[in-house]
């Protein structure tokens, strides 16, 4: 099997936990079953997850938000921290693309591109802007 590796944008964890749809369910948890794996690689840039608190918190309240929150934490998946590469890197892609991407992608883009994995998995269209990565929605990753 080849290896897996991705970063998870916010709109992965929302689908994931908020989506009524059992296929759109079974998706997201298969994803998370194959970044676990052994050699592969799931990674969660740590804007996601303030990202997720926030609209988390806001469907389900603050101590659900909260529990979700830890869960995801405790994963197993790769939590990246903002450091100086990351941080250069999504000013470079801010000023490249004249502003037009918002921060929070910036920055999920560059922990991408710093990290080397050149995958996000994401519903949202402003990755798709961004040259140097490819980006799939959940309906489009082969599983």
């Amino acid at each position: 099997m080849p290896e897996f590796r991705l970063v998870l944008d916010t709109t992965f964890f929302i689908l994931h936990y908020f989506s009524s749809d059992k296929t759109v369910q079974s998706r997201t948890r298969e994803v998370l079953r194959r970044c676990r794996k052994i050699g592969n690689r799931g990674v969660i840039p740590t804007i996601v997850l303030s990202e997720f608190y926030a609209q988390a918190a806001k469907r389900v309240g603050g101590e659900e938000a909260k529990r979700r929150f830890r869960e995801i934490v405790e994963s197993g998946l790769d939590v990246i921290a903002l450091d100086t590469r990351v941080c250069e890197q999504a000013g470079i892609l801010r000023h490249k693309h004249h502003e037009k991407l918002p921060w929070g992608d910036c920055i999920i883009a560059a922990t991408a591109i710093v990290t080397e994995i050149q995958f996000i998995l994401s519903e949202d269209t402003h990755f798709t802007l961004i040259r140097e990565l490819k980006t799939k929605t959940l309906n489009d990753l082969s599983l």
